[in-house]
């Protein structure tokens, strides 16, 4: 089943210039979506591992070079809607991980700045907000319980918990760019 996710900019980062360096990051994120949800180990350790170098814009990771154009939309806020569909549900996971990592360093320097990811799918959308609220724990131990929480409403999602290191790491690392890139261009 194809997820759908909603990436949300508001306030200052409501224009195309923040918008195009923060879905570039995103289009890293779903490639390492889609490599944890086919289960290709050694693309997914070389090119997102602890081990791995950061890429540049340009390389693609994933046989699905050209993905259709994504809907932009302007909301009555004020903010910039940008619709990500024909994600995995490894997508859809990681998505509101980043969006969590984010919004708590962006709280540790006390910036003010409109950024969700969100799921269209009710269900998900509810265990994603429950541990963004810390209801599952943190680090590895909160991936467990989260894959857990979603076996047992029928996700395929055992991908979280075999590949929990990958997915902390790679989080963090794009959540930190994304971050950089918000206060960067909220100033």
């Amino acid at each position: 089943m194809d997820q759908h996710v909603s990436l949300c900019l508001g306030g200052d980062l409501a224009n195309l210039h923040s918008l195009g360096w923060i879905a570039t990051d995103i289009h890293r994120l779903i490639e390492f979506s889609d490599l944890l949800q086919s289960g290709e180990q050694e693309p997914l350790e070389r090119y997102f591992g602890p081990q791995a170098r950061p890429a540049n814009r340009y390389k693609n990771f994933t046989a699905k070079r050209h993905r259709p154009l994504n809907d932009i939309s302007l909301q009555d806020d004020g903010s910039l809607a940008l619709n990500i569909p024909n994600l995995s549900l490894a997508g859809a996971i990681i998505m509101p991980l980043v969006q969590t990592a984010v919004a708590r360093l962006l709280q540790k320097t006390d910036t003010l700045a409109d950024f969700r990811l969100t799921p269209a799918d009710s269900g998900l959308k509810r265990v994603m907000q429950a541990f963004e609220r810390g209801d599952f724990g943190s680090g590895s131990e909160g991936l467990h319980t989260l894959a857990f929480v979603l076996a047992e409403l029928n996700y395929k999602a055992d991908f979280l918990a075999s590949n929990a290191a990958i997915v902390e790491h790679s989080v963090d690392r794009y959540a930190t760019r994304i971050a950089r890139t918000i206060r960067k261009h909220s100033i």
